[in-house]
């Protein structure tokens, strides 16, 4: 039997593959990013140092702990090795409402919600920042710390891209070819489970020039080595209760024949026809490999970028502005995949050997801080990044991300500082915004302290709680998707002077 005789069926499987592949295609191109930032614009973390849980607004602070927010400030430290040794631990969950018409049919699960989580764990989060003071006028400072990503984020029963395609659209495109009757009623099922994985390890190195005694520069370059990937599989595919494989032959005989037709009447003359039947048979083609074996995804990425980076600080005692420029970093991730064919077939971008781009935006920060009273300072600071020229990380956004940071500190004694500050965080992927890598609107909360335990030594412990807001999405036949995230994170540091 032919699946896909009817002019009806031809084109209903044509818009299923079209919007498979679309949809798949999205994905892959979204892979790089599965776990995500704990704060900033696309694959970027603002957080690399645990000084940062107490209190947020650093773009101004003076300290090893801020090298990476305010390199310039180094050079208004005193003379001699400055070391910071940080340990953080991250906590967040992913979660994900969908709602649609056609998931009352899953014979697992007859309703028309699903929420889906993915939790992402990270216990140990490390990072340090050096410099060397030579003199008044130079310095040398280096700093490791993961700048992006940050963890395996784990969703056990799969993601509602999947069960959309699979259950909503194949599923039902394959009742409609199969039952000759039409009837629209059909049932599915499915298990599938996702990890996605991502760390963006950065290695920088720079310089500090003071051109006055009040004014500082800086020059330096981050390598960025990323890491990530995916695993995951979909089994026990189900259509009106038959294994998804044994409609696998019959699809694979109706391309056959359309590709035989095809030729015949290409032969003949007849190019209307024969492009018409071409495509019938590739279509009749997917969905028979799409169909003929569980799908299994097992594909590894690395890449490396390199970022340029400028910055200036403006000491005027009670009063430090500064600024940082660092420039985009073009990223290549390049698969090492160990997929079943037909993810290989869907999934273009991976395939094992293929390249996606992940680039990192640029980024500008700026920043302010001011001593009202000798044991108080207030600050606060501006962040952009240029997301939408940023390529691969994620289509189609519709604004660059943008936050502001506020914190103040208080001495208390001369052996304890109390801290506190938020961040509010403005994000607009637009239609990037998918399964695999979103990020949302948010508010975040900090508190800690720093405990100066010598003249040598101080103890900085913070924790910080992130607020995202939830961010709806139509997709289109009913299907309305909500998405959402909870970040906890604390963690110390040891700031050393020798």
């Amino acid at each position: 039997m032919c699946y896909l005789c009817s002019a009806k069926r031809k084109y209903q499987f044509y818009y299923i593959i079209k919007a498979m592949k679309k949809k798949l295609c999205v994905a892959a191109i979204l892979a790089a990013s599965a776990s995500a930032a704990m704060a900033g614009g696309l694959l970027t973390n603002t957080n690399q140092n645990a000084v940062f849980l107490r209190n947020p607004a650093r773009d101004a602070a003076i300290g090893i702990a801020d090298y990476y927010s305010n390199p310039a400030g180094v050079a208004f430290l005193d003379k001699g090795f400055h070391l910071s040794l940080s340990w953080q631990a991250a906590f967040q969950k992913r979660q994900i409402n969908s709602t649609a018409p056609f998931y009352q049919f899953n014979t697992a699960n007859p309703s028309t919600e699903r929420f889906f989580e993915g939790v992402t764990n990270a216990p140990v989060i490390p990072s340090f920042q050096a410099a060397y003071v030579f003199n008044e006028k130079w310095s040398v400072n280096a700093q490791f710390a993961v700048g992006g990503g940050g963890g395996a984020c784990e969703f056990d029963n799969g993601l509602p891209m999947f069960e959309q395609l699979l259950g909503g659209q194949l599923a039902s495109g394959i009742n409609s070819a199969t039952n000759p009757t039409g009837s629209p009623l059909y049932s599915y099922s499915l298990n599938q489970n996702l990890t996605g994985t991502s760390y963006f390890y950065g290695v920088q190195v720079g310089t500090t020039y003071k051109v006055t005694d009040n004014v500082s520069v800086f020059g330096g370059v981050r390598g960025v080595i990323a890491r990530g990937g995916y695993e995951g599989s979909i089994t026990g595919f189900k259509v009106n209760g038959i294994d998804a494989k044994n409609y696998s032959a019959g699809f694979a005989q109706s391309s056959a024949q359309a590709a035989a037709a095809a030729q015949q009447y290409a032969a003949a003359g007849d190019l209307a026809n024969a492009k018409k039947y071409a495509d019938m048979a590739t279509q009749a083609g997917t969905v028979a490999l799409m169909t003929s074996e569980d799908l299994v995804l097992d594909c590894s990425q690395s890449g490396f970028g390199i970022t340029p980076i400028l910055g200036v600080d403006w000491n005027l005692g009670k009063l430090n502005l500064a600024a940082k420029y660092e420039f985009k970093t073009k990223i290549n991730m390049e698969n090492d995949s160990k997929n079943s064919a037909n993810v290989d077939a869907a999934f273009d971008a991976y395939k094992n050997g293929a390249k996606v781009r992940s680039d990192i935006p640029a980024l500008l920060t700026v920043g302010a801080q001011s001593s009202l009273l000798d044991n108080l300072r207030l600050m606060g600071g501006f962040h952009y990044w240029w997301d939408k020229k940023a390529k691969g990380s994620a289509t189609n956004v519709e604004k660059n991300t943008w936050e502001v940071t506020y914190g103040a500190e208080f001495d208390v004694n001369n052996w304890l500082t109390i801290s506190a500050g938020g961040q509010t965080t403005r994000i607009n992927q637009g239609e990037g915004l998918a399964d695999t890598n979103f990020s949302t609107s948010s508010n975040t909360l900090a508190l800690g302290a720093t405990f100066r335990l010598s003249k040598m030594v101080n103890l900085n412990a913070g924790y910080m709680h992130t607020f995202y807001d939830d961010v709806q999405m139509s997709r289109g036949g009913g299907i309305v998707d909500t998405y959402t995230r909870k970040n906890d994170a604390v963690g110390v540091s040891v700031d050393l002077k020798f």
